[in-house]
């Protein structure tokens, strides 16, 4: 029970990332508030809990407005009774194409989703964590924020300011005892990879990692309990790479 007495907020909740950590977080004690758009798929991460014997408390809403940040720390407020860890790993996706090729509209909605969403929950999730005596913030990003692929200017833009934004919101905060730090996955087999892809093995073909193969949603999930625990409390400001050797070569 490494996160006992923790109460959390996970956003993209329903995905298979998302899913994973909110799985973990149920397993290791943690009460949780799981948000997604897609209300298919958050019901199915709720009853995966309930399955297991857990309670997922669940907002099905747009992460792009602030209200729906507020209305996550209250929810966690009343139903956990406070909040100490923030998972951010909500994401929408375009396929691959040059930046010139992007609609101002489309990269406007990429960024509201996959970078402003960040500072909207923080923003609303950090006097909480205050009054809660401290807290981990996790800003889910990725090994593209290091380095760049073809066709996702926009993925390495957001990672990027994802990874040096926790630098930024640690140094701000650490007086207070709230940690933030960053999380990147590296290629995962989930759906909305695939998706990108015409085929399931032409993805498994694209991964770039050391291993040969895509990486899998749980082997991404424990670097978040990792981060949400006690067991990281030296660590803020960092990134834990997780990207089967991706960045290596």
């Amino acid at each position: 029970m490494r996160l006992k007495n923790k109460k959390a907020i996970i956003t993209g909740a329903g995905g298979g990332i998302g899913r994973a950590i909110c799985l973990d977080f149920v397993k290791e004690g943690a009460g949780v508030v799981c948000i997604d758009i897609d209300y298919k798929s958050l019901n199915e991460t709720a009853k995966e809990i309930a399955d297991m014997g857990g309670t997922a408390y669940t907002l099905n809403a747009d992460v792009a407005k602030e209200q729906t940040s507020i209305d996550a720390a209250k929810l966690a407020v009343d139903k956990l009774g406070g909040l100490n860890v923030l998972v951010s790993n909500a994401i929408t996706d375009i396929p691959y194409v040059p930046l010139t090729e992007i609609d101002a509209d489309d990269w406007r909605r990429l960024m509201d989703v996959n970078f402003n969403s960040s500072f909207l929950f923080c923003k609303h999730a950090i006097p909480e964590m205050d009054k809660d005596g401290g807290g981990s913030i996790i800003l889910v990003a990725s090994q593209l924020g290091r380095v760049a692929r073809p066709g996702r200017p926009w993925y390495c833009g957001a990672k990027g300011g994802l990874i040096n934004m926790a630098r930024a919101i640690a140094l701000d905060h650490a007086k207070q005892g709230i940690r933030c730090n960053a999380l990147s996955p590296g290629p995962i087999e989930t759906g909305r990879y695939v998706s990108n892809f015409d085929s399931v093995e032409h993805a498994r073909e694209n991964n770039f990692t050391l291993f040969e193969r895509l990486g899998r949603p749980d082997e991404i999930s424990p670097g978040a309990v990792f981060l949400a625990s006690d067991e990281s409390s030296f660590m803020t400001g960092s990134d834990l790479l997780i990207d089967g050797g991706f960045t290596a070569v």
